[in-house]
């Protein structure tokens, strides 16, 4: 239910409207409207920001050289983050890479360690049956 003009049928005005949403849909609705606002003016600032500077540039006649300056400082800037960026991406990829190689090589030595565990088994088999086989033949003789 979203909330507009009351209709000729609804009497209870915007008050009664409201009541009948689920508090906590209401509060859902509320917090989402208020996400929405705080966007749109952080979009009307940046648009006045830019038309601002546009009417800067157009009383100036064009460029000038401030300006040029600053927006060559802005650009080097953008080029640092864009460096840093691409340094903690190389780092994230590198440490993945190491995180696969590690838990390929735990694989292998899980792998090796059931291995040793059922060789293990085999041959303690092996030595419970050979002490058998001496209490028989010591038995016999």
């Amino acid at each position: 239910m979203t909330v507009n003009t009351p209709t000729e049928d609804e009497g209870g005005g915007l008050r009664g409207r409201l009541a009948d949403i689920p508090r906590e849909r209401l509060v859902d609705e509320v917090v989402s409207r208020w996400d929405d606002m705080i966007r749109l003016e952080g979009e009307v600032a940046n648009l006045r920001r830019r038309v601002r500077e546009a009417e800067l540039v157009s009383q100036s006649g064009g460029i000038d050289g401030t300006l040029i300056g600053e927006l060559e400082e802005r650009l080097r800037v953008a080029g640092s983050k864009v460096r840093q960026l691409e340094g903690v991406v190389q780092n994230e990829k590198a440490r993945r890479e190491s995180a696969e190689a590690d838990s390929s090589r735990l694989a292998e030595l899980q792998e090796e360690n059931a291995r040793l565990l059922r060789n293990e088994e085999e041959l303690l088999l092996l030595v419970l049956d050979m002490e058998a086989q001496i209490d028989r033949l010591a038995s016999d003789s």
